[in-house]
C-alpha cells in the first residue's frame, strides 16, 4: 500500500459513506470528513486540504460532483468518480474533468485500495514530469546562454526549449526598449517536429501581400500585454478585433488562440522581451499556463540578459542576424515510421513525447488505418523499455474461450487440448509492452478479469492457482467509440477509465490532407522497390484526386490503391489513381465520429427495430423470435451479449 493520505468523502447516501470510512480507516487514511453536498465538501476543502477526494457524482443539492470537479482541478486536488451511473452524456461531462480513477459501484475493498494507489502515482508522476521538465529548460537555458551565436539561433534554441513546456504553431519575439518597439520582426512557424521556419518581415510580406510599412504601421497600433495571458475561442476573436497585428495572425496563418509570457528586463528601464504563443486550436492554453509563465519568468530574464551582456549593447546592429536562420530541421528519431508533419500529426508527436518515458498507460483511439500500431510502436521505442519485448495480442481476432489463455497462458491439463503448459502474452511481455489491439471487441466478461491483472500487476495461468507478479506497460487501441460501448452496457467503465490514463486521439486522413502527398510519395518509393518498376513520381492531376476524395479507409487504403497504381503504372509517372466510388453525402468530413457501423452494431440496430415493432414481445406469433428466424433463447442470449436491455425497444 502507498503512503496513508488524507481524504474527503463526498457521498449523500450515509450507508455507503461509512462503508467507505471504515475501509479507508483499515487501510491506515484518514477522513477528515464525509460531504452530501457541493457546499459541504467545499467546506472541508477550505478548513482542512485533502490530499484525495471520493466523489460520487449525484449529490443532494443543485450541483453535482462533475461542479466539485471544476473546483478540483483549479485547486490541484485529485479525485476520483464514483457512480453506479453510465450515461453516455454524464461520462462525457465526467472525462472533461480529467479524474485520477472511477469505480462502479459495487466494488471491492481491494479495487478501491488499488484505484487510490494508482491516482496518487499519477498525480505524483504528474508533479514530478512538470518539475523534470522544468529543470530540463533551466539547463538548457544555461548551455544556450554559455553557446556562442547570432541572436536569431539563441532565440530559436530557446524557443526550441520551450516547445516541451508550451505547445505552439507560431511563436513571434517582441522587443522593446525604453517603451519603444524595436524594428526588429523575429518569430518561428513550426513545420516539423523539430523544424522551424524563421518569420520575419520579408516572409510576413509574402505571406500576407502587405508592404513593410503597412506590417509595422499594424505593429504600433497593437498593445503588448505586460502580464502572462492567454485568450482562446471567442476571447481570441474579440482580442484580435482590439489588437491589428494579431488579427494578421489570426486571418492569414488560420490561429485561434494565444499566449503571451513577458520577460521584463532589468537591464533597461521599460524594456523586455514578449513572447506571443499562437495555436491553431481554439482552446490550447489555460490558467495552468500562467503560473508556468510566472515560473519560467526567473530563468528567462536571466538568460535573456546575459545575452544581452554578451553582445555588450541591444540595438539594431546586434541584433540584426549574421546568418537568418531558415530551418531547424532535426532527425525524428522514435518516428521514421510516421510520415507527415500536419499540425494534427505534430500534436500526436509532442502527447507521445510526453508520455514515453513514463510507464503511463496509453489508449490509442481512431478509425480503421489511422495508424494506430505506429504509434504503439514509437511510444515503445521512445520509452526506457526499448530494448524489452513488444507483445501484440488482437482482441478481435480470437473466439472468446481462447483470449483467457493467450493473454494469462494455461496450464498442462487444464482444458481439453491443453497438452502442455503454454505462456500468456502478460509473461510474454514482462518488464516490456504489452499492446492489446482492438480492445473494443474484449468480451464483457473478460474484462474484469484484465482490470486486476493491470491494477494488481499480476495473473494466474488458466487451470492454475500460483500468482504470478508480472511488470508491463499497456498500451490499447480501438476503432470503437468506447464511450459508447460503455454507455450501452458492452464495455466496463472501470476498465475504460483504468486504459484511458494518457488518450491519443489519431486523426483520419481527411483531416490530414497536407500529409498526403508526402504519404503517396512515401509508398511510391516503397512499392516502387517492392516491384521492381521504376515508378518516382505522381502527377499534379492525380495528386488532386487524391486530395478531394474523403479517405474512409484512412492511410491503409492509400498505401493500396498506391500499390496497384504503380502495377498500372506504364510510364514512371503515376497518371491515374483507380479510386473507388463513394458517395460522399453519407458523411460529415467535419465530424470525428464518423465511422463504418460493425456487424455488431447492424445486428444490435436490427434486433432493436423488430423489437419496437413487436411492441417488445420475443415469444409466440408474430413476436421477435419468429420473425427473426431464431429460437427465443438464441435471441435472449444474443440480446445480452449486444447489451439490449428492456429500455432500449
Amino acid at each position: 500500500m502507498g503512503r496513508p493520505l488524507k481524504i474527503l468523502v463526498v457521498e449523500d447516501q450515509f450507508v455507503e459513506a461509512n462503508h467507505l470510512r471504515l475501509m479507508l480507516k483499515k487501510a491506515g487514511h484518514s477522513v477528515i470528513g464525509m460531504a452530501r453536498s457541493v457546499p459541504d465538501a467545499k467546506y472541508y476543502i477550505a478548513e482542512q486540504k485533502p490530499e484525495l477526494v471520493l466523489l460520487d457524482i449525484f449529490l443532494s443539492g443543485k450541483e453535482t460532483g462533475i461542479d466539485l470537479a471544476e473546483i478540483l482541478r483549479e485547486d490541484n486536488i485529485p479525485f476520483i468518480y464514483l457512480s453506479a451511473n453510465s450515461n453516455e452524456e454524464v461520462l462525457s461531462k465526467a472525462k472533461l474533468t480529467h479524474p485520477q480513477g472511477f469505480l462502479v459501484k459495487p466494488f471491492r475493498e481491494k479495487d478501491l485500495l488499488i484505484t487510490i494507489e494508482i491516482a496518487e502515482y499519477h498525480q505524483q508522476y504528474g508533479i514530478e514530469s512538470s518539475i523534470r521538465k522544468e529543470l530540463l529548460f533551466q539547463k538548457q537555458l544555461k548551455t544556450i546562454v554559455a553557446k556562442r551565436g547570432n541572436w536569431d539561433e539563441r532565440v530559436l534554441n530557446i524557443i526550441t526549449a520551450l516547445q516541451s513546456l508550451i505547445s505552439f504553431d507560431l511563436v513571434m519575439a517582441v522587443f522593446y526598449i525604453e517603451n519603444k518597439l524595436s524594428s526588429r520582426v523575429l518569430g518561428y512557424a513550426r513545420t516539423g517536429l523539430h523544424e522551424y521556419q524563421l518569420i520575419g518581415i520579408e516572409e510576413l510580406q509574402n505571406i500576407t501581400a502587405l508592404k513593410e510599412s503597412e506590417i509595422n504601421e499594424l505593429r504600433n497600433k497593437s498593445k503588448v500585454e505586460t502580464n502572462a495571458t492567454f485568450y482562446n475561442g471567442q476571447d481570441f476573436i474579440n482580442i484580435c478585433d482590439k489588437t491589428p497585428i494579431k488579427k494578421l495572425f489570426a486571418s492569414s496563418m488560420n490561429m485561434k488562440s494565444n499566449l503571451m509570457l513577458p520577460v521584463p528586463l532589468t537591464l533597461t528601464e521599460n524594456g523586455g522581451l514578449y513572447l506571443s504563443f499562437f495555436s491553431r486550436e481554439a482552446n490550447n492554453y489555460n490558467k495552468n499556463h500562467l503560473t508556468l509563465c510566472e515560473r519560467l519568468q526567473e530563468p528567462l530574464i536571466f538568460a535573456i540578459e546575459n545575452l544581452i551582456s554578451h553582445d555588450k549593447k541591444v540595438d539594431k546592429k546586434h541584433i540584426a542576424s549574421e546568418k537568418p536562420v531558415a530551418v531547424r530541421n532535426i532527425k525524428n528519431l522514435g518516428f521514421e515510421a510516421i510520415i507527415g508533419k500536419s499540425a494534427a500529426l505534430l500534436k500526436i508527436f509532442d502527447h507521445i513525447l510526453q508520455v514515453a518515458p513514463a510507464d503511463t498507460t496509453v489508449l490509442i483511439t481512431g478509425e480503421s488505418g489511422t495508424g494506430k500500431e505506429s504509434i504503439a510502436h514509437s511510444i515503445k521505442n521512445l520509452s526506457n523499455r526499448k530494448d524489452k519485448p513488444f507483445v501484440k495480442i488482437n482482441c478481435s481476432a480470437l473466439p472468446s474461450s481462447l483470449i483467457e489463455s493467450e493473454l494469462f497462458g494455461h496450464e498442462k491439463g487444464s482444458f481439453t487440448g491443453a497438452l502442455e503448459r503454454r505462456i500468456g502474452k502478460f509473461e510474454q511481455a514482462d518488464n516490456g509492452t504489452l499492446f492489446l489491439d482492438e480492445i473494443g471487441d474484449m468480451p464483457l466478461e473478460m474484462q474484469a478479469k484484465l482490470l486486476r491483472a493491470i491494477q494488481e500487476k499480476e495473473i494466474e495461468r488458466v487451470g492454475g492457482n500460483i500468482s504470478i507478479k508480472v511488470n508491463v506497460r499497456i498500451i490499447a487501441a480501438t476503432n470503437c467509440n468506447l464511450e459508447k460501448e460503455v454507455a450501452e452496457g458492452r464495455f466496463r467503465l472501470d476498465l475504460y477509465y483504468r486504459l484511458n490514463v494518457f488518450p491519443i486521439q489519431m486523426p483520419p486522413l481527411r483531416e490530414r490532407k497536407e500529409d498526403i502527398g508526402l504519404l503517396a510519395r512515401h509508398f511510391i518509393a516503397v512499392y516502387s522497390s517492392k516491384t521492381g518498376k521504376n515508378v518516382t513520381e505522381i502527377s499534379d492531376s492525380a495528386l488532386k484526386s487524391l486530395l478531394s476524395y474523403q479517405w474512409p479507409g484512412n492511410i491503409r487504403e492509400l498505401e493500396n490503391l498506391i500499390e496497384r497504381s504503380i502495377l498500372l503504372a506504364k510510364t514512371d509517372i503515376i497518371e491515374n489513381i483507380p479510386l473507388p466510388a463513394f458517395d460522399e453525402t453519407k458523411i460529415n468530413p467535419k465530424s470525428n465520429d464518423w465511422y463504418f457501423k460493425t456487424i455488431q452494431e447492424n445486428e444490435r440496430e436490427h434486433i432493436i427495430n423488430v423489437l419496437e415493432k413487436c411492441n417488445g414481445r420475443i415469444r409466440g406469433v408474430g413476436g421477435a423470435s419468429e420473425i427473426l428466424g431464431l429460437p427465443p433463447t438464441t435471441l435472449a442470449s444474443r440480446m445480452q451479449k449486444l447489451g439490449i436491455k428492456r429500455n432500449h425497444f
